[in-house]
């Protein structure tokens, strides 16, 4: 899966892969868009029988999230569009989004940290593919803009940094003053 962080980077991960519990060497990514994706995925696969092979989420603007969900219908909707009921399978589908609307804000707002005003569902049968957008309330509603909060906290990790070296350097120096109490120059032990 593709996801794309509101900055533009990005980083790719895999959800369609077999389950396996990680190896001691992995850290699970704690990558909110990887957990969206993931979440969701399980969200349709728990309630429809069958979940997306692939999802990726990108952000939109800092208060629109995209999630795509590709080829996830089951082998019954397939029979039915091959049959030419494409409104049933429409129909089936806009229910499953209503059903699911509420866990998949839940599931957004835990992993983002903002409220999710509304979610948004299309479905498209030729490719195979869905799309859920999450309208979120808006960072400067609640805080500082987006850049504003990014450049506070990489400034208040630098003061952190600042204030953790001058910490190990008092500790360095009282180890030091400690060891030179123990082992006093010339052998004498202080009384």
């Amino acid at each position: 899966m593709l996801i794309t962080t509101p900055s533009g980077g990005r980083s790719q991960s895999q959800i369609d892969q077999p389950e396996r519990e990680p190896t001691s060497r992995e850290v699970p990514e704690a990558d909110p868009l990887n957990l969206i994706c993931g979440e969701i995925a399980g969200s349709i696969r728990r309630a429809w029988g069958r979940g997306p092979v692939s999802a990726s989420a990108h952000w939109a603007g800092p208060d629109i999230l995209i999630v795509l969900l590709q080829d996830g219908h089951t082998s019954q909707e397939k029979a039915l569009r091959a049959a030419g009921e494409v409104d049933l399978v429409r129909r089936g589908r806009r229910l499953l989004a209503e059903i699911l609307e509420e866990d998949l804000k839940a599931l957004v707002r835990r992993a983002t940290g903002r409220e999710v005003i509304t979610v948004l569902s299309a479905n498209r049968l030729e490719p195979d593919i869905s799309a859920e957008v999450f309208l979120l309330r808006s960072e400067s509603v609640r805080g500082p803009e987006l850049p504003s909060a990014s450049r506070h906290a990489r400034a208040r990790a630098r003061e952190t940094q600042e204030q953790a070296r001058a910490v190990r350097a008092e500790a360095a120096q009282a180890r030091r003053k400690l060891q030179t109490l123990r082992d006093p120059p010339g052998g004498a032990s202080p009384d």
